[in-house]
């Protein structure tokens, strides 16, 4: 990772409670486990609706959040689910427009077939459904997509730009109408994508602006480190924090925050996916303070993605402090109620970090 949190500088900066434009809550057990960790700090939070069965339907999407409020302990005042719904061939355009005028959907969500955890109800070409893309063009309904191809003659490395080159710049260049987030964005082809087009947008991940695949690899696999699209090579990830800390309104944080036990994580298989919803915020937070432009965080983690989404920016307020000395309490592990352990992602930044409501 690239902060080295080896100075002793403190730091302390007010912001808007920030958004999630992008996390996995799971559901059952783990989501019990894990929604507190987005619920406490975050107040938007874009669900994926990638759960078996996926969510498909407006009343699906309703059912989905009451189970994510009903497991909530936290922000009961703050917190906001925005449900998404999940593009299959069989995707109920009237029930869509009606949901998202309703305030129930906040978008909905391609991911390519067998590309990620619990893709195989996607498609395998964006251009397929131009009927239901055409409407939500006209609605406005925001189209998020999972940029990443699944032609296995391609290298890991190079699928997000081959994706953003075959289907969606194409796309954005058939339907100038349709708002289109490119989501967790791997490589400068996907900063460059989303500068090309008016509107295009692109969330971006704390891991993916913190770590490259020399951190995956370089001294020994580390299996925590492996999500979907993978994490790339340093000039990759220098572009992104290039664009994270520029001030440009396109590019929000979304943190893709994603669990999976220990037992699926460390695996023969290892299931792609990073739970940092405890400490992004931190890792973010790092990562400016690093580049020396936390004057930028607030844009990124607080206004850009609430204005691409239609929404004012949150009157409560976090104080993030950079401490002197770093905490040795740092929680790594969490349990669920069935005892499947899941590991958390930013621990060495969240000992450096503390956040407090205002």
């Amino acid at each position: 990772m690239r902060s080295t949190l080896d100075d002793v500088s403190s730091v302390e900066i007010v912001i808007p409670r920030p958004d999630d434009w992008h996390v996995h809550l799971r559901d059952d057990e783990m989501l019990d486990a894990v929604v507190d960790h987005t619920a406490r700090w975050f107040r938007y939070a874009l669900v994926m609706p990638n759960l078996t069965p996926p969510v498909t339907s407006s009343a699906g999407a309703q059912a989905y959040r009451a189970r994510i409020m009903d497991a909530a302990s936290v922000g009961a005042d703050t917190f906001v689910p925005q449900m998404t719904l999940y593009l299959t061939p069989t995707i109920d355009v009237d029930d869509l427009v009606e949901g998202f005028n309703a305030g129930v959907i906040g978008g909905v969500k391609f991911y390519p077939a067998g590309a990620t955890t619990n893709s195989d109800a996607g498609g395998t070409n964006l251009l397929d459904f131009e009927a239901t893309l055409s409407v939500m063009a006209e609605q406005k309904i925001p189209l998020l997509v999972h940029a990443e191809s699944t032609d296995p003659e391609l290298d890991i490395f190079d699928r997000e730009a081959a994706f953003l080159d075959q289907q969606v710049g194409p796309l954005l260049a058939a339907m100038p109408e349709l708002s289109v987030t490119v989501e967790h964005i791997s490589t400068a082809a996907g900063i460059d994508l989303v500068n090309e087009f008016d509107q295009a947008y692109g969330s971006i991940t704390p891991h993916h602006l913190s770590c490259d695949r020399s951190d995956l690899l370089a001294n020994g696999m580390r299996p925590e480190l492996y999500c979907k699209p993978v994490i790339n090579s340093a000039d990759n990830r220098r572009a992104l924090a290039a664009a994270a800390t520029s001030g440009n309104p396109k590019f929000f944080l979304g943190t893709d925050s994603a669990p999976h036990p220990l037992s699926q994580k460390e695996a023969r298989v290892a299931k792609a996916g990073i739970f940092n919803a405890p400490y992004g915020l931190q890792v973010t937070a790092e990562l400016f303070h690093q580049a020396e432009a936390l004057d930028q965080f607030v844009a990124f983690v607080s206004l850009n993605g609430a204005a691409r989404y239609g929404h004012e920016p949150s009157s409560d307020e976090l104080r993030l402090v950079r401490n002197d000395t770093l905490a040795e309490d740092v929680v790594e592990v969490i349990t669920t109620a069935a005892g499947d352990e899941v590991r958390l992602f930013g621990v060495a930044e969240a000992a450096r970090w503390s956040i407090a409501a205002v």
